[in-house]
């Protein structure tokens, strides 16, 4: 019993790893969609027992063969989303997805209830209409009866964990996303669940990521394949988790994480929340490692704007599939710094970090007649290039940045897209060839769990893997004076019409 299973719940797909600590390889890995429903335009949910199936079904896969060696198993997962369960275990609703927009007009519920200062220096959060507290009160608010059943919430890590082992734990990253978790005290925040009326018993207990909480049950074994009495640990959120098996775990080092969404993650020793980064949208939170935090940003929609850019602009028969990622981004290879003039805010879900606004959208700039689909994919790439810059710069002002930069996730497969933020950002960046990094951090994390590992530092040590180095190129002084001169005064002048657009449209 000497292999590691790390699974990761994400928001796009859901996977695991089996992985072998001794030789430092991923010796197995497993993937299948995300079960997801639209059930109104712009409303995202998941099946509870539909998500469960899935995991079961790519465990199962991941582990043939090895199920009889795995000594012990940890879950990564997306944050915020969770499952509403009554007495008797059964959800009450959907899981609402944790971009799901229906709950932003509770953002300024919560507001009036309790400074957003006092919130942030509890949670180390920012209101945001995604944090697993708006969706405790969309579901009072919108569907009553449905929430005076409800007697537990369980985070996807936490709903997978559960049904594994028949325990209620979570792990204090992802507590830390419910917006209802006390930073210095790591426990459930008493003044927030009183304010808000909501009783300690809904959430399960929080230990940190990689503590041992319960043995896979004779039923989930029958489902997953795996073997009863398998040891069961905490995990974390997905970004964290994949942070650790990139080897980011000292202050300093940050770690973009290129997903569906991209979250940058800066280890910090402390938790040391203040106004300029509440005010910037950055959270401040529990590492999925213990005794480390660290001061997250994102954009909501981020590496998934490369296939969402194909799938409406780039014709092919039957979608955007391998071959056409790589010629489109051959084609944009060969356009010039700067893309004939265009200019890209990639806002398409909101600006996220360094200046949180929910209310921006994204905006193409100095379109003509010449341009072609490939200008416009490679202004696509340059505006996330930008948008890290400006991350990058506002992070510094809090703590040095340590070089290279770490980069994983699908978007760290597009050396394009890796050259540029290299360029753009004028920092040295790698991407370590770590096979599915989130759910490797996870079963990293089960090893710390089942005493394979002693510290976080020796569990990312254990992973041999290569690495490509990014460098910034010679089109450095161009890229500096179209984020000085074009870049931010676009962001800085567009800012009050998004606002204004949004109410005349009727959005």
């Amino acid at each position: 019993m000497d292999l590691l299973l790390g699974i990761d719940v994400g928001t796009t797909n859901i996977k695991a790893v089996v992985y072998d600590p001794d030789r430092g390889e991923v010796l197995s890995t497993a993937s299948q969609p995300t079960p997801t429903d639209h059930p109104r335009p712009g409303w995202t949910e998941h099946d509870p027992e539909a998500l469960w199936r899935t995991v079961c079904a790519v465990v199962r896969q991941a582990s043939a063969g090895w199920a009889d060696r795995i000594g012990a198993l940890a879950v990564a997962s997306l944050a915020e989303a969770g499952v509403p369960l009554d007495a008797h275990d059964r959800p009450v609703y959907p899981i609402i997805a944790w971009h799901d927009p229906r709950t932003e007009p509770l953002v300024a519920v919560v507001e009036q209830q309790i400074d957003p200062a006092r919130l942030y220096a509890i949670t180390g959060h920012p209101v945001q209409a995604k944090f697993s507290l708006l969706k405790l009160l969309w579901l009072r608010q919108h569907q009553p009866a449905a929430f005076q059943r409800l007697v537990r919430w369980l985070c996807l890590e936490d709903y997978v964990i559960w049904r594994l082992s028949g325990e209620a734990a979570t792990d204090y990253s992802i507590a830390s996303r419910t917006l209802l978790f006390d930073q210095r005290q790591r426990t459930w925040s008493r003044e927030l669940l009183d304010l808000f009326g909501l009783p300690q018993t809904l959430l399960p207990p929080a230990y940190p990521g990689g503590t041992p909480v319960g043995r896979v049950t004779p039923q989930a074994a029958a489902t997953t394949g795996l073997r009863a009495g398998t040891l069961v640990a905490t995990g974390g959120h997905d970004h964290l988790c994949g942070a650790l098996a990139a080897g980011v775990t000292e202050p300093g080092q940050l770690l973009d994480s290129i997903g569906t969404a991209i979250g940058l993650v800066l280890a910090t020793p402390t938790f040391a929340p203040d106004e300029d980064l509440r005010q910037s949208g950055y959270c401040l939170y529990c590492h999925a490692i213990p005794d480390r935090y660290v001061v997250q940003g994102g954009l909501t929609l981020g590496g998934g704007l490369l296939p969402w850019f194909l799938e409406r602009w780039w014709p092919a028969a039957g979608g955007p599939g391998e071959a056409v990622f790589a010629t489109a981004l051959a084609a944009a290879s060969a356009v010039p710094p700067g893309s004939g003039g265009l200019v890209w805010l990639p806002f398409l879900r909101g600006r996220g970090t360094p200046r949180n606004d929910a209310r921006a959208r994204g905006a193409l700039v100095g379109l003509t007649a010449d341009h072609e689909p490939r200008h416009a994919l490679r202004a696509l790439l340059e505006g996330l290039g930008y948008w890290l810059r400006e991350n990058c710069e506002r992070l510094a002002e809090r703590e040095p940045l340590s070089e290279p930069l770490v980069a994983i996730g699908g978007g760290a497969r597009m050396p394009l897209l890796l050259q540029l933020k290299a360029t753009i950002t004028g920092r040295a960046l790698r991407a370590p060839a770590v096979a599915e990094a989130t759910a490797l951090g996870a079963a990293l994390l089960a090893g710390l769990a089942g005493r394979r590992f002693t510290t976080p530092g020796e569990a990312a040590a254990s992973v041999r893997c290569s690495d490509q180095l990014y460098t910034p190129g010679p089109d450095r002084p161009v890229y500096d004076r179209l984020y000085r001169e074009v870049y931010r005064p676009l962001v800085t002048a567009l800012t009050p019409l998004f606002h204004r657009l949004g109410p005349l449209a009727g959005v």
